[in-house]
């Protein structure tokens, strides 16, 4: 076949020639090579080409396994069609024409539309000899769109982001200046279908690396990872207890800020713990990298990604001076060019080639960056303002805290609205947490900024790359699917 060497698809699979045989994902079970990786994702594009897509078609895939996402996302790659994760509250509605939904049964919830089952015939006819003519040229520009990703956009409400291949290709151009990715394993606690991971899994498979599938995390070392990815709350639940038997490389947290005391935890197993900045429209913009100093003490460098810039700036986008608080925007090559029909969240969100996330910041005097917010996450409490984030990263340092979200209900005025769920560490002392939790908001910022209850549940609801669904918290309260709850001022010792 005749390779373009701006399709990554074509590019992967002409690439795989040299190493057919090497793990390209491994764990729970899988053991595929990249050479049956390559012939997956031929497979995948041949079928759906026999069911009539092409170029511009608009696939959903419904998948929990990682061969079905990277194959469906390499065979729209090489028909030139768009691919997008099959969220259950997208599909079905008017935000997006879609051709077809591809299900490979994984999922166990339904969807609310018909879909198209991926089944074991899509592989029967045997091979793909080499040099087999394909029936699809792939797309027709650099700038058409291929990844579609669901983000929450700087208002709260769901936005879809159209990502081309030329964005895509120089994203991956990014991560590969960020370290030597030769034959690396990665690993990771995000669902295949974050943004994040995907990224990531296809560098991995360019560069001859692999990607391990599942969430045991404390045989990591023991299989060689080499880079890891989880979001703090993610990093708090599925790593805090582990008993390492010696240190992967690096983790990158991505999603949120990450406490002080999980950057420890974490640096017991990890050399290095690198605190992302970054999102859909603007990719990683910096990474703050942690590592243990000889005397005990944690160093830290903030490290820009190639390419980019990050201001803080006042309302009228004056850049502001060292160790001012203010509005961030982000610059780069790849920024995504806006929302998909959403005009309006697109002008106020894209301007002047900079995305403005909706995160407070500001650059300290030793160069460090640091998250102090968001400008559209405060809450109202009766005429005092606080931000929803800082609640939340401040119940996250209280001893015996997993998790921990911050919401106001609904038509109930001022403090009286505000609750918090938490979700707590096996054998934590309930009515210490809760003393503590108590005081920690007290001297954060007063009696104002304090739950009138704080609500209990196992997980507590984050979008697929780790930032609070504070919505969903409103719904389970609806609902009533939470264990238990306290009163505040029951719980803090006498």
């Amino acid at each position: 076949m005749t390779l373009n060497p701006s399709n990554l698809a074509r590019r992967y699979i002409g690439g795989v020639a040299a190493h057919p045989d090497r793990p390209a994902i491994v764990g729970s079970g899988l053991m595929v090579s990249h050479g049956q990786l390559a012939e997956a994702s031929l497979r995948i594009a041949l079928g759906l080409h026999d069911r009539g897509l092409g170029p511009g078609s608009t696939i959903a895939v419904r998948t929990a396994d990682p061969v079905v996402a990277l194959a469906s996302l390499f065979a729209t790659a090489l028909l030139g069609a768009r691919w997008i994760f099959g969220h259950g509250n997208l599909l079905g509605t008017d935000r997006l024409a879609l051709d077809m939904v591809l299900d490979d049964g994984s999922l166990p919830a339904p969807s609310p539309v018909p879909v198209t089952l991926l089944d074991e015939s899509w592989f029967s006819a045997g091979s793909v000899a080499p040099g087999t003519a394909l029936p699809f040229a792939g797309f027709k520009s650099n700038d058409d769109i291929w990844m579609i990703s669901q983000t929450s956009g700087t208002t709260g409400t769901p936005k879809l982001v159209g990502l081309s291949h030329r964005i895509v290709q120089d994203r991956i151009v990014a991560n590969s200046a960020r370290l030597d990715w030769g034959q690396k394993r990665l690993a990771s606690l995000f669902p295949v279908s974050a943004p994040v991971w995907l990224t990531y899994a296809v560098t991995a498979l360019l560069h001859a690396g692999s990607v391990r599938h599942g969430r045991d995390a404390e045989n990591w070392f023991d299989d060689g990872v080499g880079f890891a990815l989880a979001s703090p709350a993610q990093a708090m639940s599925g790593l805090g207890t582990i008993i390492w038997k010696g240190k992967v490389p690096a983790i990158q947290l991505s999603g949120g800020p990450a406490a002080e005391p999980l950057v420890r935890k974490l640096l017991d197993g990890f050399q290095a713990v690198w605190v992302g900045y970054g999102s859909t429209e603007g990719f990683n913009a910096l990474s703050t990298i942690k590592t243990l100093a000889p005397d005990g003490s944690v160093n830290s460098r903030t490290v820009l990604a190639s390419g980019a810039e990050v201001q803080v700036v006042d309302g009228e986008d004056h850049p502001l001076p060292t160790g001012a608080e203010g509005i961030i925007r982000v610059r780069n090559s790849y920024l995504a060019p806006g929302y998909i029909n959403a005009p309006e969240a697109t002008a106020t969100s894209f301007r002047g080639g900079w995305f403005y996330p909706g995160d407070l910041g500001l650059w300290d005097a030793q160069g460090q960056f640091h998250i102090t917010g968001r400008n559209n996450e405060q809450f109202n409490l009766g005429g005092q303002k606080v931000n929803a984030q800082l609640l939340d990263f401040a119940l996250l340092g209280v001893p015996g805290v997993k998790d921990a979200i911050t919401f106001t209900l609904p038509d109930v005025e001022g403090t009286d609205g505000l609750r918090a769920f938490l979700s707590l560490e096996a054998g934590a002392d309930m009515p210490a947490v809760l003393s503590q939790a108590r005081l920690t908001l007290l001297a954060l910022g007063g009696e104002a900024i304090v739950p009138k209850r704080f609500l209990f549940a196992d997980s507590l609801p984050r979008n697929a790359n780790g930032k609070a669904d504070r919505r969903a918290c409103v719904q389970l309260v609806a609902d009533g699917k939470f264990r238990r709850q306290a009163k505040a001022r029951d719980v803090l010792a006498d």
